[in-house]
C-alpha cells in the first residue's frame, strides 16, 4: 500500500510541476462522523492530516489531488452484546482509519482583496480499515472503496509572500456497505499552510 501512496505523490508532484503555477497545502484535520458512521463511532477525531497539490489551468480553475489520513476511536463500557451464535459480555473498542487518494478540480474565486475563497470536487479511492474488539472477538475488515469529496475553503496570503493560511471543510461520501454500515460519510475541517510554486 505504501507503494501506491508514494506513486500517487510522485505523479501529483510531476503533474503540478508541468504547469507554470501550482499551489500546495499541508493541513491538520479534525473529523466528525456522519450517518451510519456516527452510530458506529460517535466521537470526533483529532488525529488527521492532509496534503494537497493543485496546478492552475486558468486563473480560476485548478486540477490536482489530495492524500488524507484520519483515525477514529471510541471505547464502550462493559455490557452484553449479541452475536450471530450467542452473546458476549465485555468492553468494546471500535476504530476506523481512512487513507484516501483523490483527484480534484477547484474553482478559485478571486475578489479584489487578498482573501481567496474556493470550492471543489474530488473523487477517488478510499482505503478504509474498520476494527471492532469485544473480549477475544475481533473483526478487522480492510477495503478499497470509491468515494466523493466536495470541499470549500479560503486561502489567506501572508502579505506579499507566496505563503499563506489555508482553511477548508471537506465532506466525504464513501460507497461502503460493509459490516452494517451502509452510508459511510464524515466531514473534516482543515487548517494548514499553503505555498505557491512557480
Amino acid at each position: 500500500m505504501k507503494k501506491i501512496y508514494i506513486t500517487f505523490l510522485i505523479a501529483l508532484f510531476g503533474i503540478s510541476s508541468g504547469f507554470s503555477q501550482a499551489f500546495w497545502t499541508v493541513n491538520y484535520d479534525i473529523g466528525v462522523p456522519l450517518g451510519d458512521f456516527s452510530d458506529f463511532i460517535s466521537k470526533a477525531s483529532f488525529r488527521g492530516f492532509s496534503v494537497n497539490g493543485n496546478a492552475y489551468l486558468t486563473d480560476n480553475v485548478t486540477l490536482g489531488g489530495t492524500f488524507h489520513w484520519s483515525g477514529y476511536y471510541e471505547h464502550f463500557d462493559r455490557t452484553t452484546y449479541p452475536l450471530d451464535d450467542g452473546a458476549v459480555t465485555s468492553e468494546v473498542w471500535k476504530k476506523m482509519y481512512f487513507a484516501p487518494i483523490t483527484f480534484n478540480a477547484r474553482y478559485i474565486i478571486k475578489p479584489p482583496g487578498a482573501v481567496q475563497p474556493y470550492v471543489g470536487l474530488g473523487m477517488g479511492a478510499y482505503f478504509v480499515e474498520q476494527s471492532t474488539q469485544a473480549g477475544r472477538y475481533i473483526t478487522n475488515p480492510k477495503n478499497w472503496k470509491f468515494g466523493l469529496s466536495p470541499d470549500a475553503g479560503v486561502y489567506i496570503p501572508f502579505g506579499i509572500s507566496d505563503w499563506g493560511l489555508n482553511i477548508k471543510a471537506t465532506y466525504n461520501a464513501i460507497f461502503y456497505n460493509v459490516a452494517d454500515i451502509n452510508t459511510l460519510s464524515y466531514l473534516y475541517f482543515s487548517v494548514g499552510i499553503g505555498v505557491y510554486s512557480w
